[in-house]
């Protein structure tokens, strides 16, 4: 009987792996401070501003410009940032990063990470992020004008089958 509750004892510790235990909120929150995380999506902001533009003069470039366009163009980005200001802030997205963290994260990861972050590599990763998130937004908005481009063309090439097809149908 005792070898057969053994069997059944190993059987559901094999069953049920053991849940690693789930980091803190203060843990979290630490890899926020280090990361200065807040600070880097207030650069991630302004950075985005002139990006947006610059897509908007590229998009409209073919477009006569008039100073009631342009205008209008400023005054639609900066409705769009206000927007953005107010649905994307630091208090409305800490305590869902707290949140996605709590659940992808253990808290033996989030220690490793805070020691990681707290070393000399660490250290010197959180100083480049900044030029690093740069150079990725600036490469990211040299791709996405070609391929607004070619979006373009692809809606006028479907806009010419649509007209083609309307026109054999009737």
């Amino acid at each position: 009987m005792k070898l057969c509750q053994i069997v059944l004892f190993a059987a559901a510790l094999l069953a049920e792996p053991a849940q690693a235990a789930a980091p803190t909120e203060a843990s979290i929150k630490e890899i926020f401070v280090l990361t200065n995380t807040q600070g880097m999506l207030k650069n991630i902001d302004a950075q985005l501003v002139p990006i947006r533009k610059k897509m908007f003069e590229e998009a409209t470039k073919n477009t006569p410009q008039t100073q009631e366009r342009e205008q209008a163009i400023d005054r639609f980005l900066k409705k769009t940032d206000s927007i953005l200001k107010e649905t994307i802030n630091w208090d409305v997205l800490e305590p869902k990063f707290v949140d996605i963290y709590s659940q992808s994260l253990s808290q033996e990861e989030v220690d490793g990470i805070i020691a990681f972050y707290k070393s000399p590599a660490g250290q010197a990763f959180i100083k480049k992020m900044p030029v690093l998130t740069h150079n990725s937004l600036v490469m990211r908005q040299k791709m996405m004008v070609p391929m607004m481009q070619k979006m373009q063309i692809a809606v006028k090439e479907l806009q010419e089958e649509m007209d083609k097809i309307n026109h054999a149908e009737t």
